[in-house]
């Protein structure tokens, strides 16, 4: 396991992320939705990669955030807990599309905040 690449890689979703919530809490009307999705979608990749380098598996090609979850919830079943079918670009890996909804993007950093919960659990798997 590359420790220095899944503390980078959380250490960015956690940026991400930040940055993600911070512009949500503008109004509806000032908050730039496509910026919004783009960190989200970019943290939640991060996690679900960095859980899977903490475990020694390498992400198989073409990585997307569909293909990472079923890959996490082969080794721990709380990821089965996390649901991505209201996440349009799931199944795509590299999507040139941003959703401008702000109740479809706020979808989006629920679903990274979870998935820090999870990867960051000092409990073990089941």
């Amino acid at each position: 396991m590359d420790t220095y690449k899944v503390d980078e890689l959380l250490q960015e979703a956690d940026q991400l992320l930040q940055f993600a919530g911070e512009e949500m809490v503008r109004s509806e009307e000032d908050a730039i939705t496509h910026t919004v999705c783009f960190h989200s979608r970019q943290a939640i990749i991060n996690y679900l990669t960095a859980f899977l380098l903490s475990e020694g598996i390498q992400p198989e090609e073409p990585i997307t955030m569909a293909g990472l979850l079923e890959e996490c919830r082969s080794l721990d079943g709380r990821f089965e807990l996390v649901d991505l079918n209201n996440i349009h670009c799931r199944l795509e890996s590299h999507s040139q599309e941003y959703c401008l909804s702000v109740d479809q993007v706020d979808e989006c950093i629920k679903i990274a905040r979870q998935l820090r919960a999870i990867v960051n659990a000092t409990t073990p798997g089941y």
